[in-house]
């Protein structure tokens, strides 16, 4: 990083702009060294050596959009093997101590407020209108990995890794997206013209890991038809947009990955993508971000329409039809 917070650093600047320059400053260094942290942990030695999965806040919660691959830089750049994340006050409260001269790790708290009467936060406050006066801001904070904490109560940041569901199920949960697949050819894609994705047959790919990752990644291009998000505007004639969108993608299969237990080894680096996606990232400090927060909403899109991947049909739909019992 280009500038890390220790113990000593009491009172860390917490404004938007430094969440920005703090983050783009290290997925920035990553990608100057050839590194995707969101393709993380890149070593294999050290990736099957840690606890597969998203990186995990102090109630086991999962990170959400650009903290996750960005605390997954920092897990594999520093060689811990857990995933589970506090400040400092969480690790005072559960009674253990941050050891002296360990380096926090920079995330970022994403958040909706009120605008007070008479203040600039937001162009219209009159009226009453809630959704006018309300507005979004970005917060920067400091979290230690575990393995930096000494004295945490016994058991405390145990992990579990996320079992692969079998093909046929992930199969299932694809189709319940309402994606269609074609397989054939020699090209991995998604057509917004035909709403198709087309896929290579399965003896194609390396391994079934692989194939399944470049399933996922098409996936997440499905979910920006102008019918579900609406994200793929100028995507075949503009550069920049294939870029932005293309970094989405990249961020979303390797979290979707994460939360099915695919092996953390299973994406090969490509050289070219590196470059363009950093020169998206320098000319645009809010790219991460947005790539980040766009990737999240493809996943809750997918996970609102199928359901999670790693759970049979069957459960989804008793719990649809639960929701949609008569109430009164």
């Amino acid at each position: 990083m280009t500038k890390s917070n220790t113990l000593k650093a009491s009172a860390p600047q917490r404004s938007a702009h430094d969440a920005l320059v703090h983050v783009t400053a290290e997925i920035t260094r990553l990608l100057e060294q050839g590194v995707m942290p969101w393709r993380a942990p890149w070593d294999r030695n050290r990736a099957l050596a840690a606890t597969p999965g998203l990186p995990l806040r102090c109630n086991g919660q999962p990170y959400r959009g650009a903290n996750v691959p960005l605390l997954w830089a920092a897990q594999i750049a520093r060689g811990h093997a857990k995933r589970t994340w506090l400040t400092y006050r969480q690790a005072l409260e559960l009674g253990g101590q941050v050891r002296k001269g360990e380096k926090a790790c920079p995330v970022v708290y994403y958040g909706q407020a009120m605008a007070k009467h008479g203040s600039g936060d937001t162009a219209d406050t009159s009226g009453g209108n809630d959704e006018a006066r309300r507005y979004r801001f970005l917060k920067l904070f400091h979290v230690f990995n575990v393995e930096q904490i000494d004295n945490l109560p016994t058991g405390f940041g145990a992990e579990i890794a996320p079992k692969t569901p079998p093909q046929s199920m992930l199969n299932a949960w694809i189709a319940r997206s309402g994606a269609k697949v074609r397989v054939g050819g020699a090209m991995a894609y998604y057509s917004p013209a035909t709403d198709t994705i087309h896929m290579p047959a399965l003896e194609a790919f390396v391994s079934a890991e692989q194939e399944t990752a470049t399933r996922l990644h098409e996936l997440v291009h499905f979910t920006g038809h102008p019918s579900r998000l609406d994200r793929l505007q100028n995507y075949a004639s503009d550069r920049r947009a294939r870029s932005r969108e293309e970094l989405t993608a990249e961020i979303g299969s390797a979290m979707l990955g994460a939360m099915i237990g695919l092996p953390p080894d299973h994406l090969e680096d490509h050289a070219a993508y590196c470059a363009s996606w950093l020169n998206v990232i320098r000319d645009e400090p809010r790219a991460f971000f947005s790539a980040g927060a766009k990737a999240q909403a493809a996943i809750d899109w997918l996970i609102a329409k199928a359901g999670s991947p790693k759970k049979p049909a069957s459960i989804f739909r008793a719990f649809r039809a639960w929701r949609r019992r008569p109430r009164g």
